[in-house]
């Protein structure tokens, strides 16, 4: 991972290193990595709930995909395959629940406590394979720094 990637990892460890709510722990984290990138157009958490992943906190547009069944749509595809998923071309991709007609490519994180998938990272950008193998072991290495810190909660 280069160093700006690097930074991020550590700014979020740091940032939410002494917060004792979920939501705040969530809601910093999406914010960082928002800001990582011009190119992350829809940055946020779903969190699993029984069959369910539900929206937690976002940047971007309001969507409408609230709540997703495990076996639908990327988001789903990631959380029961328990690895990342990266789309280069949502439009090739059948899987695809479209949030904005203007999102090209996107990227899924699972937040994996041992084996089981908690939730999410979801990140669509309006650039065709907006998505580096580097960005993919940023977001996994912030993935594992929010499951860590949920845990001792």
């Amino acid at each position: 991972m280069d160093a700006t990637r690097n930074q991020l990892v550590e700014r979020i460890r740091a940032a939410i290193g002494g917060e004792t709510d979920r939501w705040r722990i969530l809601d910093i984290s999406v914010r960082l990595i928002d800001s990582f990138s011009d190119d992350f157009n829809w940055t946020g958490f779903y969190m699993k709930d029984g069959d369910v992943l539900r929206v937690g906190p976002y940047v971007g547009p309001v969507t409408e995909h609230t709540v997703i069944e495990l076996d639908r749509g990327i988001c789903g595809a990631a959380a029961m395959q328990k690895k990342t998923v990266v789309v280069d071309d949502v439009g090739s991709d059948p899987r695809f629940l479209a949030c904005s007609i203007h999102t090209r490519s996107e990227i899924v994180v699972p937040l994996m406590d041992g084996d089981q998938c908690i939730g999410e990272i979801d990140i669509d950008s309006n650039r065709p394979a907006n998505f580096s193998p580097e960005d993919r072991d940023m977001l996994e290495a912030i993935a594992r720094i929010v499951v860590d810190r949920l845990r001792r909660l």
